[in-house]
């Protein structure tokens, strides 16, 4: 294994289990090179593979209004998302991938990411292309993410958390990801003062400076990474991170459950769950989602 560093984050080659296992245990995020670029998925996904493949697969697409992004009660609340539209994926990348440039001359067009596809479900005539990260020992809900950028939209997600061990794989074209680490809470600025307030969300926007509107916010401590084709981003549980698309690209998310043991296994994530725990719960019971938060933690002893 090589180690290579930079002033922001770690990069490393083909790691053993045992030698990600030791990284991890640092709580911190890390980038892997020279492991996915080798699947089939990094060589063969091209529109014409896909659409041969999978082309009559139905996808979920979300769309949103050209200044969904201008307002935080859009991004950082439950109800801010309209559902997601059910659509074949030969018809998302031939309408929404293909033909960008007629559509962005439509003022009124709502822009869509075809985001959170659950890969075994939606797409298993391609599974065969992806070797399964075996790092953890359990298995991987994996997700398919498939977005672009153009000149007057980028494929965004929210700045926010998930409780859960991501390791993310970039398959094609490039992802700008910003990360923070999860120090003080409240100095994210959850969305908890209303109940459809997502409290695994931030009302700010990490890409734009704005310290008049969030004083409090980590600023300083902002880790950037272009993540290229056939690198893996490991992100660890309760991380804040916001992602936009550099060009045409899809991604893959495997979902690892977070487990009792990881809480001493990994460097500081006690003491950051001991943080968010009190406000989350607080707010999960005033919006009536307690039996959710009680699944969350019966999944740690499963």
């Amino acid at each position: 294994m090589q180690i290579q560093t930079s002033s922001s984050i770690l990069k490393i080659k083909s790691p053993s289990i045992k030698e990600f296992s030791e990284i991890c245990k640092q709580y911190q995020p890390f980038i892997i090179e020279d492991v996915a670029q080798h699947w089939d998925a990094c060589k063969n996904w091209s529109h014409d593979y896909l659409i041969n493949h999978c082309g009559n697969n139905l996808v979920p697409v979300r769309f949103y209004k050209k200044d969904f992004w201008d307002n935080h009660k859009n991004f950082s609340y439950e109800d801010g998302y309209d559902p997601k539209k059910e659509m074949k994926f030969q018809d998302y990348i031939h309408n929404h991938i293909e033909n960008r440039a007629n559509q962005n001359n439509n003022a009124q067009y709502l822009e869509c990411y075809l985001s959170e596809a659950h890969f075994e479900e939606r797409f298993p005539e391609i599974v065969g292309d992806v070797t399964y990260p075996e790092y953890f020992n359990r298995k991987a809900f994996v997700t398919l993410w498939y977005g672009f950028s153009s000149k007057n939209f980028s494929s965004t997600t929210t700045l926010h958390f998930d409780p859960l061990h991501n390791i993310f794989a970039q398959i094609r074209g490039r992802k700008r990801i910003l990360l923070f680490p999860p120090s003080n809470y409240l100095s994210f600025y959850p969305p908890l003062e209303a109940s459809s307030g997502a409290a695994y969300n931030s009302k700010v926007k990490p890409d734009i400076f704005d310290v008049e509107s969030f004083p409090k916010f980590p600023w300083q401590e902002r880790i950037e990474v272009i993540l290229q084709p056939g690198e893996i981003l490991y992100i660890p549980p309760f991380w804040w991170h916001h992602l936009t698309a550099v060009d045409e690209n899809i991604s893959l998310s495997f979902w690892y459950d977070l487990k009792i043991q990881d809480f001493l296994w990994q460097k500081n994530m006690l003491s950051v769950f001991l943080n968010i725990a009190p406000h989350y719960l607080s707010h999960t019971i005033s919006a009536g989602g307690f039996k959710d938060f009680m699944n969350f933690l019966k999944s740690m002893f499963n």
